[in-house]
C-alpha cells in the first residue's frame, strides 16, 4: 500500500505534466480544511447513499480561488457521486448539513426552507471561492456494504498555480455504528 505522500507526490507530478503550470501540494496554497478531524460512521447495508457536509473550507487570501475537483482519500468501497460548495451556514439560518441518509438531501433540497439554502450551491470548478470565505464541502457518496474514506483531496487554482489541501474528516459506512470499526 503507498503512502498518502507518495500518492501526493505522483498526484502533483502528474498535474504538473498533464497541465504544464507549477504546482503545489500540501497546505502551502491559501485554502485550509479546517483544523480538527473527526470519524462518522453511516449505518448502511448493501448499497447505500449518504450526503457527507463535515468539510468547511476557508479562503484565507484576499483574491478567489477556483475548487477544481474533489478525489476521496482511500475510499474502500464508496464512490464519490458529486461534490458542490454551500456557503457556510449562518447560524440563525441552520447548522450545517453533516451526514444525511440520501443524496441530494432532501430535507435540505425540499422542505425545511423551501430549498433556499440547496439553491445556493455552487459546482466545484464553475464558481470561486471569495477572497476571506468559508464553504461548506458537500459530498454525495455512494457505499457498497462496508465502506470507508480517510477524507478528501481538494484541488484547486490560485492566481495561476495549483494547489491541494486534504480533509481530515473521515467517513464509515457499516451494518450498525459504534463500537470499533
Amino acid at each position: 500500500m503507498k503512502s498518502r505522500h507518495h500518492v501526493a507526490v505522483l498526484a502533483a507530478t502528474i498535474l504538473v505534466a498533464a497541465g504544464g503550470c507549477s504546482t503545489s501540494s500540501g497546505h502551502n496554497g491559501p485554502l485550509s480544511a479546517g483544523d480538527g478531524s473527526s470519524s462518522t460512521c453511516g449505518p448502511g447495508v448493501g448499497e447505500s447513499i449518504f450526503t457527507f457536509g463535515h468539510d468547511l473550507l476557508t479562503n484565507d487570501s484576499d483574491d478567489p480561488v477556483t475548487i477544481t475537483g474533489v478525489e476521496l482519500i482511500d475510499p474502500e468501497n464508496l464512490e464519490l457521486i458529486e461534490a458542490i460548495l454551500l456557503p457556510e451556514p449562518d447560524p440563525p439560518m441552520r447548522m450545517s448539513i453533516g451526514l444525511v441518509d440520501g443524496y441530494p438531501p432532501t430535507d435540505y433540497t425540499d422542505h425545511s426552507d423551501g430549498g433556499a439554502y440547496w439553491e445556493m450551491r455552487q459546482v466545484v470548478g464553475e464558481a470561486p471561492v471569495e477572497g476571506r470565505e468559508t464553504v461548506n464541502l458537500l459530498m454525495g457518496l455512494k457505499a457498497d456494504g462496508a465502506a470507508s474514506m480517510e477524507g478528501a483531496v481538494v484541488s484547486y487554482e490560485y492566481k495561476g498555480d495549483s494547489y491541494r489541501v486534504e480533509t481530515t474528516n473521515r467517513f464509515r459506512a457499516r451494518k450498525q455504528c459504534g463500537g470499533d470499526d
